[in-house]
């Protein structure tokens, strides 16, 4: 369980360098999926996710983390890894900005959803996540029965909700539409800073936005944390 990883220590990064061996390859893709995993339904999904101090203890520093975390996230198809304090973190932030209904676009398989419905649910906000199937993730995977597949504008229609949480969006797709759906009042794209691959950088200048220093060092992205942000926005007046 969150235990896994203090046994291991540390990831070997050769195990996923291109002159790995497939032993080492198969060695390395059984563990991100024995750790990186959805829970089980008689588990609390909270004590599935890593701790930040247990992911510290897990990867390498520098370049060499950034290694495996692409690795991983090829692997398990998840973009973004949350630490159990990064969840705690947004509800506070849900919270504190008065939100009552969140909604998660492009979850994915559901890692992150299956940890933010009870913690969620526990302030008293409604919750749906959606991932029309058009992503990028290993096929065979199982996803979260949480994530229900249909597109966010299919989402927004019917749940109508004041916050949108968006993990990872796909380059070049502007937050405009999401953004203008009636009863949204903040977006948070965590993905990287000012755009980067993720998203359209366009609307770094197109909408009020401001960084969330204390979300953007929480958690783990594919491309490590030194390009990581969680970005807010909210529609002018």
């Amino acid at each position: 369980m969150v235990s896994e990883p203090r046994r291991y220590l540390q990831l070997d990064p050769s195990w996923c360098a291109p002159q790995a061996t497939w032993r080492q390859r198969q060695r390395f893709r059984e563990m991100a999926r024995r750790v990186l995993r959805l829970p089980d339904p008689w588990e609390d999904p909270q004590d599935v996710l890593l701790s930040e101090a247990e992911w510290q203890g897990w990867l390498p520093p520098g370049n060499e983390g950034e290694t495996i975390l692409a690795a991983l996230s090829q692997e398990t198809g998840i973009y973004f890894f949350p630490s159990r304090e990064w969840v705690h973190r947004f509800c506070r932030l849900v919270k504190l900005l008065g939100a009552v209904k969140v909604l998660e676009a492009g979850a994915g398989r559901g890692y992150l959803t299956a940890a933010l419905e009870p913690a969620l649910g526990r302030l008293g906000v409604a919750f749906r996540a959606v991932d029309n199937g058009q992503g990028e993730f290993e096929s065979g995977l199982p996803r979260h029965p949480l994530v229900q597949p249909v597109s966010a504008e299919v989402a927004l229609a019917i749940f109508r909700p004041d916050f949108i949480l968006f993990a990872w969006p796909p380059p070049g797709q502007s937050l405009g539409p999401l953004l203008a759906s009636p009863g949204v009042r903040y977006l948070l794209v965590v993905g990287e800073s000012l755009g980067g691959c993720t998203g359209d950088p366009a609307d770094w200048q197109t909408y009020p936005h401001r960084e969330l220093k204390t979300l953007s060092r929480l958690g783990w992205g594919r491309s490590g944390r030194q390009r990581q942000a969680a970005t807010l926005f909210w529609l002018a007046g």
